[in-house]
């Protein structure tokens, strides 16, 4: 057999072995901000009903998917970027192969690599985005057998903002999270995120609103719904208005984390026209006009010893 058949008759087989799927797929999983965030009450299940406008943004890690047929499957992951993020199934993209496996029924040596650039347990949902992008490669290798809709309900059983991150773009978020409704974005966005070495867990958040709201049982408002129609119009065009910003685990996380307090100021202070915390923090961000100022903000703050990165509105929607 000459070299040329030998090759050819090669990728036959494998082609057949796999049953015609791709081997590998590349994801880039973004990271998301919050613009809005408000616990609205307990639930039943012990856990907060939440309402959020959470906003895809440029910021990402890379994500490659590969994987070989199996007859018991197991996942393997390297990361480079990030050294001590765990390896086993306490990292979500781990977690996330192995259920996607499990929901459709396949059996694969799975082999993930990760590239981690957005910062870690900061609010920024980039252990979610990970996870969700993990989801994307799978569905694809295996020629898309999920719907958005069944990866993103899969997604709801791995982590609460996965169902987002498989989403993408803007919505409005409910429940836990998983209730996700389109939001039309008009405008572009450009931030500036400001990252703290400092760490908040998130039980510890929801904890100390609980003592703040009194176990959110209607004694105390957040005052959060006033500032919520006037997100969505400003997202939408219908005002034209400087973007407001809420997040009430502000009031809880912050006077915790000196450093990401000051770094809100500094955004401020170097022509932010509104800045916020993301999520249950510690990273907070600061909208700018243009990529010009953001970047120069961006510079400053990096001069200064901070964690900072420019990112803007990402078109994103799988």
């Amino acid at each position: 057999m000459n070299r040329l058949l030998f090759l050819h008759s090669w990728c036959i087989i494998n082609k057949k072995a796999l049953g015609g799927y791709m081997t590998a797929v590349k994801e880039q999983a973004y990271a998301k901000v919050n613009l809005y965030l408000d616990v609205l009450g307990l639930r039943a299940d012990g856990f907060h009903e939440i309402k959020t406008v959470m906003h895809t943004v440029s910021l990402f890690d890379d994500v490659t998917v590969a994987l070989s047929p199996a007859r018991e499957s197991s996942v393997k992951i390297s990361i480079d970027g990030c050294p001590f993020l765990p390896k086993d199934d306490k990292n979500l993209a781990v977690r996330a192969a192995f259920a996607f496996l499990e929901h459709t029924g396949k059996n694969a040596d799975v082999s993930i690599k990760l590239t981690k650039r957005i910062p870690v347990a900061a609010g920024l949902a980039g252990g979610s985005a990970d996870a969700a992008a993990v989801l994307r490669a799978l569905n694809s290798i295996y020629k898309k057998p999920l719907s958005q809709k069944a990866l993103m309900e899969l997604g709801a059983t791995i982590g609460s903002d996965v169902p987002f991150c498989v989403f993408g773009k803007s919505a409005v978020c409910l429940g836990r999270g998983e209730i996700i409704e389109p939001v039309v974005v008009s405008r572009e966005l450009h931030f500036v995120i400001g990252s703290s070495a400092e760490r908040v867990s998130t039980p510890l958040a929801y904890s100390k609103l609980d003592s703040i709201y009194s176990d959110f049982d209607g004694s105390k408002n957040t005052g959060g719904e006033k500032y919520y129609s006037e997100i969505i119009r400003c997202l939408s065009g219908e005002s034209d208005k400087p973007l407001v910003t809420f997040n009430v685990f502000e009031e809880a996380v912050l006077p915790e984390c000196p450093v990401a307090s000051s770094i809100k100021e500094r955004l401020k202070s170097l022509g932010a026209v509104n800045t916020m915390m993301s999520g249950s923090g510690p990273a907070v961000f600061g909208i700018f006009d243009s990529e010009e100022s953001a970047t120069i903000a961006r510079d400053a703050l990096r001069e200064e010893g901070f964690a900072a990165y420019y990112a803007k509105s990402a078109n994103f929607r799988q």
